[in-house]
């Protein structure tokens, strides 16, 4: 055999098996990017020091009990009174809907519910989640100011959200639901708020000049009293 033809073989055979194993070579480097592309991403998991305490979380039992060192919020017999014969004068606004459970009572013997100077979230549709209320929760928290969170309807997970703020006294708040509607433009001319929908709850556009305010809000299981503009009798009354 003539030596370019084995020379031209040579050639050929080299050539192939570079061609060869290029393919094989570009098709594990796509496999590998591939995989690489569909599997989770390392993700560095924390964990606790081998010094740190546990996690400890409250029951729903434990989170309806008051703390061993909640002070009292129970009136005196004189502020009781004085309160009735407030709610009987002229100019106070009565609605047809209450507290929303009992965990809300602030004077045990009187079973009200009383806040002074709070201020009003008047939502003009139902409460779905606690979410929709965090931003105003933030504002009054910063304000140090009690609120009343007023609504037609408020879903029971946000009642017992409510409910545990109030009894642990992380806020002064009390939730009055079940509001007809003929009673929610009484509110809002009551105490100056703007009712306040969903979305505008949700996206956070709720500013303190929407909120309404009124001198001291009373509720009992069946109705509540929205005094506005009088004077304060006795001082005010202590929500801590």
């Amino acid at each position: 055999m003539d030596p370019w033809t084995i020379g031209l073989t040579v050639v050929i055979i080299v050539g192939l098996a570079a061609v060869i194993y290029g393919a094989l070579a570009d098709r594990r480097k796509n496999r590998r990017a591939v995989t690489e592309m569909l599997a989770p991403p390392n993700r560095v998991i924390p964990r606790f020091k081998p010094d740190a305490k546990p996690p400890s979380y409250l029951s729903d039992l434990q989170g309806h009990r008051p703390p061993s060192d909640a002070e009292s919020t129970d009136l005196s017999p004189q502020q009781r009174q004085e309160i009735k014969e407030q709610l009987d004068q002229p100019g106070v606004t009565k609605i047809n809907a209450g507290y929303a459970s009992d965990y809300f009572v602030t004077d045990r013997a009187s079973s009200w519910a009383v806040l002074d100077h709070p201020r009003v979230l008047l939502c003009e549709d139902h409460v779905n989640t606690i979410r929709e209320l965090l931003p105003v929760f933030e504002k009054v928290i910063l304000a140090n100011s009690p609120l009343v969170v007023v609504a037609s309807h408020l879903d029971p997970d946000v009642v017992r959200t409510l409910e545990v703020n109030q009894v642990q006294q992380k806020m002064k708040v009390l939730a009055v639901h079940n509001v007809a509607s003929t009673d929610l433009p009484l509110v809002a001319t009551g105490c100056h708020a703007t009712p306040v929908s969903r979305d505008d709850r949700q996206s956070g556009y709720v500013t303190v000049d929407k909120l309404g305010q009124c001198d001291r809000w009373v509720s009992t299981k069946k109705a509540s009293y929205l005094v506005a503009h009088q004077p304060s009798i006795s001082g005010p009354v202590e929500q801590r």
